[in-house]
């Protein structure tokens, strides 16, 4: 069910979706970010579903061309030049992650809006744009390759990245730190797998034992593993948390982050 970014999707699971426990929603781990900023047409809440869990946290990095003569995040903030970034859109993790790093740590970066990933990739294959910011599973065949590095990333760590700069570390700025974490948050619920509200305990306790077997399948892990992916069974309740934790935030905290996320 495309469109809006899963909004449509998770809409429909909430109002419509019998909880008989045969409609399950792969939603957008940026959505309760959406509901934090009460981003257009979202009529959910998250925190009223029946949880499955999640397959994998994902963590956001950023990832500049190799043929570049950047190596270091200090190299970037010394750059002269105007490093382009791309992105597909405001409510993107990707545009979210860079403007946050530029307007608290004082890069000197800007954002080019393409319709998708796949372009933005081709962008980046043709030296359109510099680099981009994105979930590190799906730019890791990008740097296989070397044709992009990793430069920095969120708080949230992976096997390959642990070393990198985290972007709240580049940072003096308290409400920038904030903010940062504030944004990383659902990174740790990186793939979302949801029921509808009122789903009946046995049945969802059976989705959940179901859900956390088949991620640690070994033919399941030897196929994540062909494609370059994590497969980690997050349990339900550990994403709740995350949920409670991004969107009970003090009115004062909403206002601010609110004015650099957008959904």
């Amino acid at each position: 069910m495309p469109g809006a970014a899963t909004i449509i999707a998770a809409n429909y699971i909430y109002k419509r979706a019998r909880p008989d426990g045969l409609t399950i929603g792969a939603i957008d781990r940026g959505l309760p970010i959406g509901q934090l900023v009460k981003g257009e047409g979202i009529t959910f809440d998250l925190t009223k579903f029946s949880w499955i869990g999640s397959a994998a946290a994902e963590s956001t990095i950023l990832a500049l061309r190799t043929d570049l003569p950047y190596k270091t995040m200090e190299d970037l903030k010394k750059a002269k030049e105007q490093i382009n970034l791309g992105c597909v859109g405001q409510a993107s993790n990707d545009y979210q992650f860079s403007v946050l790093l530029k307007e608290f740590a004082g890069f000197n970066f800007k954002m080019i809006t393409y319709v998708s990933s796949a372009s933005m990739n081709l962008a980046i294959e043709r030296k359109e744009v510099d680099g981009r910011a994105g979930s590190y599973n799906a730019l890791k065949p990008l740097i296989e390759r070397g044709v992009l590095r990793p430069f920095a990333r969120c708080r949230i760590s992976q096997p390959g990245i642990e070393n990198l700069p985290v972007d709240e570390d580049l940072t003096t700025d308290k409400m920038g730190k904030m903010v940062m974490a504030m944004r990383s948050a659902p990174d740790r619920v990186g793939r979302p797998y949801i029921a509808p509200p009122g789903v009946p305990a046995e049945i969802i306790r059976i989705l959940r034992g179901s859900f956390d077997k088949a991620i640690k399948d070994p033919g399941l892990q030897e196929e994540a593993t062909k494609q370059m992916l994590v497969a980690q069974y997050i349990p339900a309740d550990e994403c709740l948390k995350i949920v409670h934790f991004v969107l009970n935030q003090p009115e004062s905290i909403v206002r601010e982050f609110s004015k650099y996320i957008k959904f």
